[in-house]
């Protein structure tokens, strides 16, 4: 058994590829809502994924680099460009269907809202199936074993901030997928394409 942790001793340390891909697609979305009304803002949230690749660049060093092809393989680096590339263009697309005519933009604004909010919603239901495990886990299972054995595990008051911290953030990752999914479906007439701005 730790031969087996050994051999994946560096990816434990590295962020899985799914929360490159949830950070980026979500940073994106919100860019891309915020643009499409002042493109100007798009500029910050390109700017915000960018200073999120450096810093998982800066911690790919050469050593590191060979072992995470080892470990996960190119598909790891790949997946990481490929999010990251996703996530500027999000804003950038948002920018270019704001500053045009809204009519001429629509179909395609639909297909990268449906897209990213799909995207978006898959990762976060990921990460609520993780987050409901380890409450689970952690609160139920765990002290229900150990008060046999006498053991009260004490709740700390940071516990329980940072649990709230991470459903609050799961919450509005939902929101802004089911609002990117709702915008990307809903009907809308021709009079309401060109006067709407979301």
């Amino acid at each position: 058994m730790s031969l087996l942790f050994a051999a994946f001793e560096v990816m434990g340390k590295e962020p899985p590829l799914w929360f490159i891909f949830l950070g980026s697609v979500a940073t994106g979305a919100v860019g891309m809502l915020i643009a499409r009304r002042r493109p100007i803002f798009s500029a910050l949230f390109v700017a915000v994924i960018l200073l999120g690749a450096f810093a998982l660049y800066l911690e790919c060093d050469s050593f590191v680099r060979g072992s995470i092809i080892k470990e996960a393989g190119i598909a790891y680096f790949a997946g990481s460009i490929a999010a990251i590339l996703g996530g500027i263009g999000l804003p950038l697309f948002g920018a270019l269907a704001g500053s045009k005519n809204l009519c001429e933009s629509a179909p395609a604004w639909r297909w990268t809202s449906g897209v990213s909010g799909g995207v978006l919603l898959g990762l976060t239901f990921f990460m609520c199936s993780g987050f409901v495990e380890s409450l689970y886990y952690d609160y139920m299972f765990y002290p229900r074993v150990k008060a046999q054995d006498h053991y009260i595990m004490p709740l700390r008051r940071q516990d329980i901030t940072a649990e709230s911290l991470i459903a609050c953030a799961l919450i509005a990752l939902l929101l802004l997928s089911t609002y990117l999914l709702r915008s990307a479906f809903r009907r809308q007439g021709k009079s309401e394409e060109v006067t709407s701005s979301w």
